[in-house]
């Protein structure tokens, strides 16, 4: 007999009106910041109504939070605590690491990233519901992980936030900063891997001074 074959639930589905809206988005949004993005230019760019638009995302505002939030989410850093219990804590940081380097390693992260400070001081409600929706979900997601991980004894951490915005920064070195100032190429595969494994391994093991040998 043939598998059977379940239908996803209704409200797991993508909508393709809200995809398309969102591609358009952030392709507007990068190209013109908060400030210069309308909702107008928005439903005439993703083709949809302004009916359309305003009835999935009622205000602009809502708009660039989701916009931002389905970056997080296409790039892996929406997850659950439990999504690594299968592999070893520094292969799981390592998975973790790469996530998050992929994504603010990005060029679209990066121009974002950009604007956003550009914006910051002129409209600080863009730089407020940018960090909302992208560093503090991320930042949640991780301090959940090591909650769960010190649970089970893997390591020692008596303040998992702090921890997981310590992680997180040692994700933004290496070529992080120049590349958000253009001063770089972008890093290949080897070197993305290259560098977590390196930060990973700091982190886990620190930096305290070897064990003593006995001279030959």
């Amino acid at each position: 007999m043939p598998s059977e074959q379940h239908a996803a639930p209704p409200d797991s589905r993508p909508d393709p009106k809200t995809e398309q809206i969102l591609a358009a988005s952030r392709e507007i949004f990068l190209e013109l910041g908060y400030a210069g993005t309308s909702m107008d230019l928005v439903a005439q760019r993703a083709r949809v109504s302004k009916t359309t638009l305003y009835t999935r995302f009622p205000s602009k505002d809502d708009l660039y939070v989701a916009t931002i939030s389905a970056e997080c989410e296409r790039r892996g850093l929406r997850f659950a605590p439990d999504s690594f219990d299968d592999l070893p804590l520094e292969e799981a940081l390592r998975a973790l690491g790469r996530r998050f380097v992929d994504l603010i390693w990005s060029e679209a992260a990066i121009r974002m990233h950009q604007s956003v400070t550009g914006e910051a001081t002129r409209v600080p409600q863009a730089a407020r519901l940018f960090f909302q929706a992208g560093p503090e979900k991320a930042i949640a997601a991780f301090v959940a992980f090591f909650e769960r991980a010190a649970a089970r004894g893997l390591l020692k951490a008596d303040d998992p936030a702090f921890v997981a915005t310590q992680f997180l920064a040692a994700m933004q070195g290496g070529p992080y900063c120049a590349l958000c100032l253009g001063l770089c190429e972008m890093p290949d595969e080897a070197e993305r891997d290259a560098f977590v494994a390196k930060a990973v391994a700091l982190f886990v093991n620190g930096c305290g001074p070897a064990p003593l040998r006995e001279l030959p």
